[in-house]
């Protein structure tokens, strides 16, 4: 069963290790697939591998922060496959300094490119969406936007904004066929490198999954098509009632 099939999906931060792996997903599903990456080689990998395999992908480069990127990206989506009906947004930065300690710049920085970049998205693509008579916005946030956990002042407090624009979003369209849903990853084996640094000492690194993955009731990482699935159920006609929710996928963490 293909349960996208025919729709027009932009994924944002798609060649990353968590986009790469639902934009694969979705395409798989039918859907055409604008792949959307600040990095153009990660994107072009990525739409490739889709159109090898029989789906339908377009490359783009994406700066999240700029709200003139998230434009271009509509309009491409709407020359190549003629509008939208939906977009995931993955990209995001991680800062895992703690409140007294997070620089002002990096703070700043972590707000603009999480929220204020999540903002920018949803404010391109509502007019599209409306004009294909309603679609779907999944926008990814984290388990550190709905729970404290010490450390990460800056990230908590965006992935935080984004529950709650999600929602703003939510109940504003709702009645003109817009649903707006956030994701939230737990401990992702995925996000190890971001945590402690491309440097860092292997040692070190699984000591660091050990300690997570005992936080974890399920006793494991969660994994990038973990995350694939629940988006491509937001993205997808199943969830045509489902809107304005935070869904956790986070191996029951924040059921704790």
């Amino acid at each position: 069963m293909t349960t996208l099939s025919g729709k027009r999906i932009l994924v944002v931060g798609a060649g990353g290790a968590q986009g790469s792996v639902g934009a694969r997903l979705f395409a798989e599903q039918g859907a055409h697939v604008v792949v959307a990456d600040a990095v153009q080689e990660a994107a072009e990998t990525v739409a490739g591998e889709i159109r090898a395999t029989g789906g339908t992908a377009v490359a783009a480069v994406a700066d999240v922060g700029d709200a003139d990127s998230w434009t271009r990206l509509v309009e491409l989506a709407t020359a190549e496959f003629g509008g939208l009906d939906g977009m995931v947004n993955y990209a995001a930065i991680l800062s895992r300094a703690g409140a007294a300690d997070t620089e002002i710049d990096v703070f700043e920085r972590t707000i603009h490119v999480n929220l204020t970049g999540a903002w920018f998205g949803i404010r391109a693509v509502v007019p599209a969406l409306l004009a294909a008579g309603g679609g779907s916005i999944v926008t990814i946030g984290s388990v550190d936007g709905l729970v404290g956990r010490g450390g990460g002042a800056a990230y908590q407090a965006s992935k935080g904004g984004v529950r709650l624009l999600t929602k703003s979003v939510a109940t504003e369209f709702a009645s003109r066929g817009i649903r707006a849903n956030s994701v939230h990853p737990g401990p992702m084996k995925t996000r190890m490198a971001m945590v402690v640094g491309p440097k860092a000492d292997p040692a070190g690194v699984q000591e660091l999954e050990v300690r997570l993955t005992a936080q974890v009731p399920m006793a494991r990482l969660g994994q990038p098509i973990d995350i694939a699935y629940a988006v491509r159920y937001l993205l997808s006609d199943e969830s045509s009632f489902v809107t304005g929710v935070d869904l956790p996928v986070d191996g029951g963490l924040t059921a704790q």
